[in-house]
């Protein structure tokens, strides 16, 4: 397999010839991701996973064990991310037995916001098809140390609302955004929040209902997405709401 992640980090290098130093660190800081980064920006890393590599033309099956590879050995965040797109690309292909074996452990290496994104793309549409393979996962997430993956136990339930055919159980949603509103971790809330947003465009009456329940306990960095859908009126009664607890 280093072969092939020799051949990627080759290309990705090549594609990004001539992207200054300090353009790189800016786009590094701005994912706040720990590895190096080349400063390519997405449409540049899906042209050069659309052209392809030298194994691109092997049957699913036969490529999974590569990408795994290269997810856990890339030397950069590009690299890594090659890894994402194409399971992201497989995510309704795939019967998704296969592929949840393959991503489900990827969730171990994850170390920022794009990385994860891209996963709770993949680990929302395996839901949504088979939640009983992949629900209890999630679960278990909600409870982990890892922060990365108590953000996956929330982002990858709707990922986005208008993507799903069938939404989660609004009782197994709230639950899990309930026993993470007092975390701590800055990203786990950003998750929170966008999930609360999702929930709310698939089951406005409930969600409503949790908002104004817990509307003083929302941290900040989730509070401005979890109400972005809602009304002005909806949004002044919960903001009203929020002040008067938080006040106490």
């Amino acid at each position: 397999m280093k072969q092939q992640l020799e051949e990627i980090e080759r290309a990705l290098k090549t594609a990004a010839k001539g992207i200054p130093k300090a353009k790189a660190e800016e786009r590094k800081h701005f994912m706040k991701a720990v590895m190096p980064m080349l400063g390519l920006i997405v449409p540049q890393q899906r042209a050069c996973i659309k052209k392809g590599y030298s194994f691109s033309s092997l049957p699913d099956r036969e490529q999974y064990p590569i990408w795994d590879y290269v997810w856990f050995h890339a030397r950069t965040h590009e690299a890594k991310m090659q890894a994402g797109f194409f399971v992201y690309s497989r995510k309704e292909t795939d019967d998704g037995a296969d592929l949840w074996a393959l991503v489900r452990g990827w969730a171990d290496a994850i170390n920022c916001w794009d990385q994860s994104d891209t996963l709770s793309g993949v680990y929302a549409t395996l839901h949504e098809a088979a939640p009983k393979m992949v629900f209890p996962t999630l679960k278990a997430w909600n409870r982990d140390s890892d922060p990365w993956k108590r953000r996956q136990s929330l982002v990858s339930l709707f990922y986005y609302a208008q993507l799903r055919r069938r939404y989660p159980p609004v009782s197994r949603v709230l639950p899990l955004v309930r026993a993470l509103l007092e975390d701590e971790h800055y990203y786990v809330q950003k998750g929170l929040g966008w999930t609360m947003r999702e929930s709310f465009n698939a089951y406005p009456v409930p969600t409503l209902e949790f908002l104004a329940k817990h509307a003083g306990d929302i941290r900040p960095a989730a509070f401005s997405a979890a109400i972005e859908k809602l009304t002005a009126e909806q949004k002044a009664t919960i903001k009203a709401l929020r002040k008067e607890r938080r006040g106490r």
